[in-house]
């Protein structure tokens, strides 16, 4: 059975006139304390995957959502759009000129709507944040279907901020709800394909890595054998079907190794050397405090580097021969590397290695089905007055933007957060202060960098996340699962 949230919590229709009735002050760009920037397009993408039409209706979904804030909170919110089309470098067109003559929160950063510059526009948002917020101690980027409580989010930053101010956090904050990547394809510039769980420590990337380790070292060992390799791998005829073929009857009698997605297989010769995974915040809710986002949109900084990279790949020289043409593989997704905020995390991740690893980060959780909630449950895990984001609302008439804003229009309900180093606490001590154990410490191998950071979750040093109730001794708990949940989740 699925509840219905009009039964619950009011006539949807009163919730969405009351929404339409409120027109929420904009808070001037020098009284701002955090600059949010949500990810939109007035084009339509070169993938196909979204039309400028419905991004439109997306946009105001979002404002009619955050006009149910109340005053104070103090985040200025700007939309953020490519300035000119991918192909013909146009400028954008009229309709969207209009949009932001009425609205005035559009931003059109300077840069083509090209399928692989997704990441990129953050760059630029903090670049433009940095210098015409000049309050905002806290700039983060959203997804545009995702629902934002602001009030909640103004009052959890302002409890990461007192955790700066005593010292428990650094200044440098890397916020959102950690996860982990399993590694990174220094040759394609993509993260790990692979998920590797909600957890906020790295235990199942790490079972992932070392499994492909396993399964990258067959492959090495019987590399005699094998046809040869083109230095990118598109799916297609000749050499690449060749090799396919061989790595995949090499893997097929190996438990663990069987099998694999043919992306993470290609890309095991490439995982970069390093001695273990990386983490990063998902994409719906993100961001860094001020500190880190100067030092990541630095001119040459690693967001720069990866540009340079990123260009001289396989798949985008062939972009560009062809005329901004998307290899056919590609257009699955509307941006390259999907996982862009992975490559975010993968930045920081390497701001800290030019220090040596001495660059004091912290991540702060913002704990799964409790804070951040990837999908929409309307039972289990559901949206409420400790929650600060929902994602996965795509379409616009989605009960999920009312049900969110009734559910969570309550005074906030803290998440209390305990900080530590982010390895393993000393012997005999518990997790918590001494170490959260986010990062695990392995025999014989050579510590993960990332246990010199800090950690910012549970003060029992977990993640802090929403667990499912049993409903009696001994019963199998139910979590919310992510597509078409029987009982705790819908499609949206």
């Amino acid at each position: 059975h699925r509840s219905d949230p009009r039964s619950a919590h009011g006539d949807e229709t009163r919730v969405r006139a009351r929404l339409a009735a409120t027109m929420a002050v904009p808070v001037a760009p020098d009284q701002a304390v955090i600059a949010l920037g949500v990810m939109s397009t007035v084009v339509a993408f070169e993938s196909g995957r979204a039309t400028s039409s419905k991004m439109g209706l997306m946009r105001e979904r979002v404002r009619e959502a955050m006009s149910t804030a109340s005053p104070g909170h103090g985040i200025a919110t700007r939309f953020l759009l490519a300035q000119r089309n991918s192909k013909d470098a146009s400028a954008v067109d009229a309709a969207a000129l209009a949009e932001n003559a009425t609205h005035g929160d559009l931003l059109f950063v300077d840069m083509p709507e090209r399928f692989y510059l997704c990441a990129w526009k953050k760059v630029l948002w903090y670049r433009h944040a940095l210098r015409h917020f000049p309050a905002a101690g806290f700039i983060l980027i959203a997804d545009p279907d995702a629902f934002i409580q602001l009030n909640h989010l103004s009052e959890d930053l302002r409890s990461v901020q007192r955790l700066i101010d005593r010292g428990a956090a650094s200044a440098h904050v890397h916020y959102g709800l950690v996860l982990w990547k399993a590694f990174y394809n220094a040759v394609s510039e993509e993260p790990a394909v692979d998920f590797s769980g909600w957890l906020c420590d790295d235990s199942g990337a790490l079972r992932l890595r070392r499994r492909f380790e396993r399964c990258r070292d067959v492959l090495r060992n019987a590399s005699a054998t094998a046809p040869e390799r083109p230095e990118w791998l598109l799916p297609g005829k000749g050499a690449d079907s060749a090799y396919d073929a061989w790595a995949e009857a090499t893997l097929q009698p190996l438990k663990g190794c069987k099998g694999l997605q043919r992306g993470t297989r290609r890309a095991l010769e490439r995982m970069e050397a390093s001695s273990g995974p990386y983490p990063f915040t998902s994409g719906p809710l993100f961001g860094l405090s001020r500190p880190l986002a100067e030092l990541l949109a630095a001119p040459g900084g690693p967001a720069d580097e990866w540009r340079r990279r990123i260009e001289r790949t396989q798949p985008l020289r062939m972009y560009f021969s062809r005329g901004f043409r998307i290899p056919f593989t590609l257009r699955s997704a509307a941006c390259y590397p999907a996982s862009f905020d992975a490559t975010h995390g993968r930045w920081v991740w390497e701001l800290a290695r030019a220090s040596g690893f001495a660059l004091d980060v912290t991540l702060v959780n913002t704990p799964f089905m409790v804070q951040h909630h990837p999908w929409l449950s309307f039972r289990h895990g559901a949206f409420s007055n400790a929650s600060l984001v929902l994602h996965e609302l795509k379409n616009p008439s989605s009960p999920g933007w009312a049900f969110a804003a009734a559910r969570g229009s309550g005074p906030f309900v803290p998440f209390e957060r305990g900080c530590g180093p982010c390895g393993a606490p000393p012997a005999g001590a518990s997790r918590g202060a001494q170490g959260m154990g986010w990062v695990t410490a392995e025999r014989g191998r050579e510590p993960n960098p990332v246990s010199r950071w800090r950690c910012c979750g549970a003060p029992d040093g977990g993640c802090g996340d929403w667990k499912p109730p049993n409903r009696r001794a001994g019963a199998q708990s139910a979590a919310p699962r992510r597509r078409g949940a029987s009982r705790t989740g819908v499609k949206v």
